[in-house]
């Protein structure tokens, strides 16, 4: 009977032993990528023989550049893995990737060794820890990639503002970054009464919006933020306010020394509900009555002249920056 034995741990032989004549099987795994020479002995009483076998043992290896990619939301982010063979390894080795709704691989398999691209487009900030693993045969291996996607917002305060026409209203416009962005956001308004200062901002800040507006009004101004694919905007309504003035009758006919009088009225645009002051040119012949009118309402203009002839009177009515005269 011969014995048979390796002289590796990683190896097995079976059956153990040969009566006369026969064979038996030396199975072996090993762990690594190796050429590794294993012997095994039959020993029979004071008789020895050994024979070697040589195991070229083969595997491959996945890595990932970058292993952390920034990314905007909605941008495509890639990173090259690629596949290094061990020892010889010449097998098909094919490529997965756990987040197939979001990422692809191109090409899905390398032969030997070769790269591949990752690319992922995300809709939503955060960290996403994205696997690509490699499969050849029993062979598996893997590799994360971890894409952290960034995006900012865009907020307006105040988001309404009420001004006077011809005046400047102004609300701040604020950039936050959202989980470290830090680009360039672009800012641009849709109306040309408007202003952004400063016209862009890095990462998180602010900016000033100022819009001066000629006519009574509500109007709506958009702010948009840009940086490379991502666009972000905001609304800031204006709520513009003025007055009119009006007198009835604009022409009287009153003997000398007589009063003659003419209803003055403020009407209010857009919900004004300012102070304005009334006077008149002529202080000498002529007076208002009240002086001042709050929003919307009417006093008297009273004039008496000495002397015949033709008179003009004006009226100014004044509230802040607002002035109309008739």
């Amino acid at each position: 009977m011969v014995s048979l034995t390796t002289n590796s741990t990683s190896c097995t032989v079976s059956p153990t032993s040969v009566t006369g004549s026969g064979s038996a099987t030396l199975s072996c795994t090993i762990a690594a990528a190796s050429t590794v020479h294993v012997g095994v002995t039959g020993t029979s009483g004071s008789l020895s023989h050994s024979v070697t076998v040589t195991y070229i043992v083969q595997d491959f290896t996945i890595a990932a550049s970058p292993t952390s990619v920034n990314v905007n939301v909605n941008a495509a982010g890639t990173s090259t893995i690629t596949i290094g063979a061990l020892n010889g390894f010449a097998g098909v080795v094919s490529l997965a990737t756990n987040t197939t709704a979001s990422c692809t691989v191109s090409p899905t398999s390398v032969t030997g060794s070769g790269s591949s691209t990752l690319s992922c487009t995300f809709t939503s900030t955060g960290a996403k820890h994205v696997s690509v693993t490699g499969t050849s045969g029993t062979l598996s291996h893997s590799v994360t990639v971890t894409f952290n996607v960034q995006d900012f917002t865009i907020t307006a305060s105040p988001t309404s503002v009420t001004v006077n026409a011809g005046s400047a209203g102004t609300s701040t416009i604020t950039i936050t970054a959202v989980n470290g962005f830090a680009g360039v956001v672009t800012l641009a308004t849709n109306s040309t009464s408007c202003s952004v200062s400063p016209t862009s901002v890095t990462g998180s800040g602010s900016s000033t919006l100022s819009c001066t507006l000629a006519a009574a009004g509500t109007v709506h101004v958009g702010v948009t933020g840009t940086s490379g694919s991502l666009s972000h905007s905001v609304t800031v309504t204006y709520i513009v306010q003025d007055f009119t003035i009006a007198a009835s009758p604009t022409t009287i006919n009153v003997n000398a020394g007589a009063a003659g009088t003419s209803t003055i009225t403020i009407t209010g645009q857009n919900g004004f509900g300012g102070v304005v002051s009334l006077a008149t040119n002529t202080t000498a012949s002529c007076s208002v009555s009240p002086t001042s009118i709050t929003g919307s309402g009417s006093s008297t203009l009273s004039c008496t002249f000495t002397t015949a002839g033709t008179r003009h009177v004006s009226v100014t009515g004044t509230s802040a920056s607002l002035s109309h005269s008739l």
